[in-house]
């Protein structure tokens, strides 16, 4: 197991680790301060792509946590657009079910967001905006064959106060109760994702960590490619689900302000 303090790249989850809706966690500002003092590279990954790159550089900046580039940043859109690029080739057409800033990150990938004709796949992402038209559309052209694509695998978004909402994997299920069609999901913690990471930071991945809060995504990916997988119980994750789980993360702590103290000592 790698120690914390060989750990040469981390790359933070974001809702549910270093903030949870618009409330900071606690440490995490800390933790950054720490990778910054020392010189570490991280970036930050999340599988919610209700909002675009842009925007999560605006809401760190509203949180407190500085002025990020916009490199700093990789989302589960990132993952299934270089998916999409290479499978379909150069400008390639897609359906999306998602939110504009979804449709508009797609764009800037080089994917024609199309909402007429016959697309090379549909995608779909956690759609805050999600409505009976865009399923119509999209149950339509999964009967018709068009290839199924999902940015991530999370059956809900946390919010505070124990609350949630669906995610993509909730509508996906309603897609393919409709139509017998699966989706390929894309994101954390799949293959795809943790080969876009190395690729992204160029340090392999047996000395990268992933810190998140869930088991299914961030710890699964985590494990299954190698990298170290710290877990932290201030978001969906709790010591149960772990004791349940045949997905064992490396180090579990309460919050990143214990991370922080481990790295300390």
């Amino acid at each position: 197991m790698l120690k914390l303090n060989d750990i040469e790249c981390f790359i933070l989850d974001m809702d549910g680790t270093i903030y949870l809706s618009g409330r900071v966690l606690h440490g995490a500002k800390e933790m950054l301060a720490l990778l910054e003092e020392r010189g570490l590279p991280y970036y930050f990954f999340t599988n919610n792509t209700s909002k675009s790159t842009e925007m999560y550089v605006d809401k760190l900046y509203r949180l407190g946590f500085g002025d990020y580039p916009q490199e700093k940043i990789i989302t589960a859109c990132d993952v299934t657009a270089d998916y999409v690029v290479k499978t379909y080739g150069k400008n390639p057409k897609a359906f999306v079910v998602g939110t504009q800033a979804l449709r508009m990150d797609f764009e800037s990938h080089g994917i024609d967001c199309i909402e007429e004709g016959v697309p090379d796949c549909l995608i779909v992402g956690f759609d805050t905006t999600f409505n009976f038209a865009k399923a119509t559309i999209a149950v339509d052209l999964l009967r018709e064959g068009v290839p199924f694509l999902a940015t991530n695998v999370d059956t809900v978004c946390p919010l505070d106060n124990g609350k949630v909402l669906p995610d993509c994997a909730s509508m996906c299920a309603m897609l393919t109760h409709a139509t017998g069609a699966k989706p390929k999901f894309l994101g954390k913690p799949f293959p795809e994702t943790s080969k876009y990471i190395q690729g992204f930071t160029g340090i392999p991945l047996n000395r990268t960590a992933m810190i998140g809060d869930r088991l299914y995504t961030d710890m699964r990916m985590a494990k299954e490619s190698g990298m170290c997988a710290i877990g932290v119980l201030s978001g969906e994750m709790t010591k149960k689900d772990i004791e349940e789980s045949s997905i064992r993360p490396d180090y579990v702590f309460n919050c990143m302000m214990d991370v922080y103290h481990a790295m300390k000592e």
